[in-house]
């Protein structure tokens, strides 16, 4: 049979016949009550030889005096031993784990044996056994029988690496994970450790388990090497800016990438070093985990009656999730949509436990609804009202404003006021980054919410209403990241509507768990604003998904790639990049995730009243110029594209876009 010599993993030479093969095969796989036997034999014979070969160092020869009279004993002998090792579990023991008891095991059974020589050279007076020979033969029985353990082990090894085809991989981070890793992949069948990576110069060149560490550098040289496939990141506790330095270092060179799950889920014993996963986008943009505060949880969610708005949304439906883990006493989820409602019913009710009291009303409904609202606030007794419902995508919205503006500005105030009139407790507005000096209308919506909610808060002494603001959302709905998955697996391009553009980016499940830790620290009016981390550049963030999945970018240094990135300009409305703060004064609370930014809001109650009146007309006139001109007088940092001019002959001023204002122009008005 001819073997790949080239193939790492494949047999040795000396393996290399069919014949030794299947010796070799069926041997390891041989039934347990086998191999046992095999061992009580060999034991036994060791045994044997090791009371000869102690009487024979005693007496300096083999022909040592009264040896017929050992009959006997030699047959005792093994017989003693074998009983004394089955009793203290050593043939119990698997000879591939080798566990470290069976040093004390092996050690027990050669003092048993020692005893029994002693105690015999006593009983029988036909033969004088000199005193020096029982712990003699006590050391050569601990040794041979070890060394039958050490050398099975070795040739299981041996020959199971040499009868299966293994795949090399490279362990990234030399630290306690990795030799966990690595001691459990050696453990296996699958995989085999080549060597460790690792950053830290002063671990280049040393050995764990058998295993070189190299310096990051030497990869290339490595995967020629050892033809190595995987790379395995053991790196618990690495920031996701460390990860990412990390994957384009070793993007060039095409292999798959694994992580161990988050060291705090290790150390909770939710996982297992070895439950490896492939490297996701959420690994390299989310930030380092901060666990919540259980008691800022049960003040929240415990026995409360809960609504959610816009429960079906990517923020609505985590909110859901990390509610019911909390055990409130009722959720309510409110969803407009049919099929989102029905998509979250059917992910909810399959983690929630046959004994759960928890009970769950699915809503359809509008928040702008009134009676809807106030039904469902005063049928259920709500004491929370997590709001989240909003239009959120920016080129929809700027499309169709006036439906954006109706639910983002006149759902929340509805709502809200449904709230103080039912008497809830608390009343959480979900916001947004764009809200933030916007550029656009679903910007300004969220920013006259926020302004909305607090003037209310002004008026009521018994809700207390807060706002949370935060930046994109991994995997949510009409995110960049879906966008980009569904460009690469379709070959390309990727598109990028700027080179420097930039945002902020959170995993679902951080954000609901901030959301409500947030709302349990207000006391009312505030704006909590979460703590986004660092801005990513959205085309480094093309580039990173382009390596993820095992290709590369094609570009200027790289004409040979498989995908390019194209930049394709601003859509409407968009920034180059999301701001948290509308001003700089911000204080830190008990979560050091969770800031409390010092703002109030830039009107009064008159002059709300007075904006939503201006923005009802505005939308009954169906005059989207009009609506854009309105919203930027109300919102600081918003710009429209339109302008007011008057007519020839001092007519009533009119709206015109920038376009029909150059086609009137261009008639010579």
């Amino acid at each position: 049979m001819q073997i790949d010599d080239d193939r790492r993993g494949v047999l040795p030479a000396g393996f290399a016949s069919g014949l030794m093969r299947s010796i070799h095969q069926t041997f390891l796989e041989m039934g347990r009550h086998q191999k046992r036997a095999i061992f009580m034999a060999i034991d036994g014979i060791a045994i044997v030889m090791c009371m000869v070969a102690a009487m024979a160092f005693r007496f300096g020869e083999l022909d040592f005096p009264d040896r017929s009279n050992l009959t006997w004993l030699l047959v005792a002998l093994p017989i003693v031993g074998i009983v004394a090792y089955q009793i203290l579990g050593l043939y119990s023991v698997l000879i591939r784990a080798m566990e470290s008891r069976m040093i004390a095991i092996v050690a027990g059974g050669a003092v048993t044996l020692m005893l029994f020589v002693a105690a015999a050279s006593h009983m029988d007076s036909g033969f004088d056994i000199p005193r020096a020979v029982p712990p003699i033969f006590a050391i050569l029985v601990f040794f041979s029988v070890g060394l039958t353990r050490v050398i099975a082990r070795a040739y299981y090894q041996h020959v199971n690496t040499g009868l299966s085809i293994r795949e090399n991989v490279l362990i990234y981070g030399a630290g306690s994970a990795g030799t966990q890793l690595a001691a459990a992949i050696q453990s296996g069948h699958q995989q085999r450790v080549v060597g460790f990576l690792d950053d830290d110069p002063l671990l280049k060149g040393t050995m764990i388990r058998g295993c070189r560490v190299y310096a990051p550098d030497r990869v290339a040289k490595l995967q020629q090497r050892f033809n190595v496939t995987r790379v395995l990141f053991a790196m618990a506790n690495a920031t996701p800016t460390q990860r990412r330095g990390i994957v384009a270092r070793l993007a060039p060179y095409k292999l798959e990438l694994q992580t161990i799950p988050p060291l705090s889920d290790i150390l909770r014993g939710k996982a297992d070093v070895q439950q490896l996963k492939e490297i996701r986008i959420d690994d390299l943009l989310g930030r380092s985990a901060v666990s919540p505060i259980s008691r800022l949880f049960d003040e929240a969610i415990q026995d409360k009656n809960i609504l959610v708005t816009g429960a079906g949304g990517s923020i609505g439906s985590e909110l859901c999730r990390q509610i019911l883990k909390a055990r409130p006493r009722k959720l309510i989820l409110l969803e407009i949509s049919e099929l989102s409602l029905y998509n979250i019913e059917k992910r909810l009710n399959k983690h929630l436990p046959d004994d759960s009291e928890i009970e769950i009303v699915y809503a359809l409904g509008d928040v702008r609804d009134r009676r809807r609202v106030r039904t469902l606030l005063l049928r259920h007794g709500v004491d929370i009202v997590y709001h989240a419902a909003a239009y959120k995508h920016v080129p929809i919205v700027e499309a169709n404003p006036s439906q954006g503006i109706m639910n983002n500005i006149f759902g929340t105030f509805t709502i809200a006021q449904e709230a103080v009139s039912s008497g809830v407790e608390r009343f959480i507005l979900i916001s947004t980054d764009k809200a933030v000096r916007p550029s656009n209308i679903m910007g300004a919506s969220k920013r006259i919410a926020e302004q909305v909610v607090q003037n209310i808060q002004a008026t009521t002494d018994g809700t207390v209403f807060a706002i949370v603001r935060f930046g994109n959302v991994l995997g949510s709905s009409g995110s960049v990241i879906n966008l980009f998955t569904e460009q690469i697996h379709n070959g390309g391009p990727v598109t990028v509507t700027h080179e420097e553009v930039t945002r902020y980016f959170m995993t679902p499940q951080e954000a609901a768990q901030l959301v409500v830790q947030a709302g349990s620290l207000a006391e009312g009016g505030e704006v909590f604003v979460l703590d986004m981390g660092e801005p990513v550049r959205i085309k480094d963030l093309a580039r990173l998904m382009i390596q993820l999945s095992g290709k590369s970018v094609r570009d200027d240094d790289n004409p040979d790639g498989d995908i390019p990135i194209e930049i394709i300009g601003l859509r409407p409305g968009e920034k180059l990049y999301e701001e948290l703060l509308i001003t700089d004064r911000v204080v830190g609370t008990v979560h050091p995730k969770i800031l409390r930014a010092e703002e109030k809001s830039d009107a009064e109650g008159p002059a709300i009243a007075d904006l939503l009146r201006r923005l009802e007309r505005d939308i009954e006139s169906e005059d989207p110029n009009r609506l854009r001109l309105t919203i930027q007088g109300a919102v600081e940092g918003y710009t429209s594209d339109v302008e007011e001019i008057t007519y020839r002959g001092g007519q009533t001023a009119e709206v015109l876009s920038l376009e029909e204002q150059r086609a009137f122009r261009q008639k010579g008005h």
